[in-house]
């Protein structure tokens, strides 16, 4: 009997290209080295009835699930870089907001005609849907009202697309579920995306991939004992893939280069009374793409808040509130580097440069100028950046079409020199993204899940 397929991480990445694997007849086992924190395990954390009751506690109540790698280093060592180790990964916090790379962001190693298919099938599988907020009233008058601004400047502003739906209520009439409150939001994690596949996840801390000959024989797990395999996808994440693979002794020139991320411009706005609906009017979740003369994601929802406001806007009304989150992306320069010791620390070098400055001042001007259109920004939540490293860390372990110190992988995601060894993370993706990545990570998993099936 063949040994199973190895996937090592089990986020929402890993649980996509399980399901793609165990869809085609294959056998495969998913190993993860942290404890569940949800329930049922890999469920996502934020459908817990306390998070739905009171969103804003979100960020305070999951602290604790992010480690650290330095939260006291200078800027550029990232101190916001962080992983977490959970059944469903660092997918069981997730955001969940999954829209579509824009055609300048894909970059050349996959055709249109594929771009299109593997992300209709990450789509799918992640239970993505732009629809889900198109009864809220304060989205379509935000829409509305930036739409033809936006227009004359050569941007958009369009519904969210984000992995997720909304759960009726128990005895509630169909017209009354347009009014909904927040614990109708059912937030997409491992547990669907693996539901009736029959794919189970297994604690196993992987501490080396056992290379020989040019192929992988094996995973050896803490405590010395090893497990053998027919192929294995590393999907630990932008930081433990990469640390993976050097204490595994599969040390490519690119690995940990090219990094990039997101700086997070962050702002809650109080919303002009002509724009809001009902109490319990459903949130808004709308998405500015990046545009040639903008070229950084926003989003414009009522998510959840992590900041305290301050007088005299302390209290007020649900309803008026929305928040608006700009993702910055950092330019993928080489020396952008991740530097892994042999003990399996990191530091960190990430610079920003003038681009990456004058691209954060321009987004801040940008936030300014939406605000004046919507109403205006809530006391002491006026636009101000998240700790830098943070969000949405790609490029540590990027793909490419030639072996050349660039890249750590082929175009499928195959390490160099190991011809079953693939990579699932957004590390892999080569270019600096503006839109979040979890969706175009889970596109070239699938990908790459499909190499492998090949042969």
């Amino acid at each position: 009997m063949e040994s199973p397929v190895v996937v090592v991480g089990s986020g929402p990445i890993g649980a996509v290209v399980a399901r793609r694997i165990a869809e085609a007849g294959r056998a495969v086992t998913v190993l993860e080295s942290g404890p569940a924190i949800s329930d049922p395990p890999g469920s996502h954390v934020r459908n817990q009835a306390r998070f739905t009751r009171e969103p804003d506690s979100y960020f305070a109540g999951i602290a604790s699930d992010f480690r650290y790698f330095d939260d006291a280093a200078a800027p550029p060592g990232l101190p916001g870089a962080c992983v977490t180790a959970a059944v469903g990964g660092q997918g069981v916090l997730w955001t969940n907001n999954c829209p579509r790379p824009t055609a300048p962001e894909r970059g050349g190693l996959l055709s249109d005609a594929e771009w299109d298919r593997y992300l209709d099938d990450a789509e799918c599988y992640l239970g993505v849907a732009d629809d889900t907020f198109a009864g809220s009233v304060r989205q379509q008058r935000i829409l509305d009202r930036l739409g033809p601004t936006l227009a004359t400047a050569g941007r958009e502003i369009r519904a969210q697309p984000m992995a997720g739906h909304l759960v009726d209520i128990p005895g509630r009439s169909a017209p009354a579920r347009r009014l909904v409150d927040p614990a109708t939001i059912h937030y997409v994690a491992t547990s669907d995306i693996l539901a009736g596949t029959g794919v189970r996840i297994d604690f196993g801390d992987v501490q080396r991939v056992i290379v020989e000959q040019g192929r992988v024989r094996a995973v050896r797990l803490a405590g010395g004992t090893t497990m053998e395999t027919s192929a294995v996808v590393v999907a630990a994440g932008a930081f433990d893939t990469p640390i993976l693979l050097h204490c595994s002794g599969i040390r490519p020139p690119a690995l940990g280069r090219y990094l990039t991320y997101h700086p997070v411009l962050y702002s809650q706005l109080v919303l002009d009374p002509s724009l809001c609906g009902d109490p319990g009017d459903l949130p808004p979740r709308l998405w500015i793409p990046p545009a040639p003369g903008a070229p950084w994601n926003t989003m414009v929802l009522r998510d959840t808040n992590p900041v305290p406001p301050a007088p005299p806007d302390v209290d007020v009304p649900a309803e008026r509130l929305v928040e608006m989150q700009t993702f910055c992306p950092v330019d993928n320069h080489p020396d952008n580097t991740m530097t892994i010791t042999d003990d399996g620390s990191v530091r960190f070098d990430v610079p920003l440069r003038e681009a990456d400055q004058a691209r954060m001042a321009a987004a801040v001007a940008d936030q300014q100028e939406l605000s004046t259109a919507l109403g205006r920004f809530r006391a002491g939540l006026e636009p101000q950046w998240m700790t830098l490293g943070f969000a949405h860390v790609m490029g540590t372990c990027r793909m490419g079409s030639r072996d050349d110190g660039t890249c750590v992988t082929d175009e499928f995601g195959q390490v160099w020199g190991a011809e079953n060894l693939y990579l699932a993370t957004v590390g892999v993706i080569p270019n600096a993204l503006a839109v979040n990545p979890t969706l175009t990570g889970a596109a070239l998993a699938i990908r790459s899940a499909d190499r492998l099936l090949a042969g």
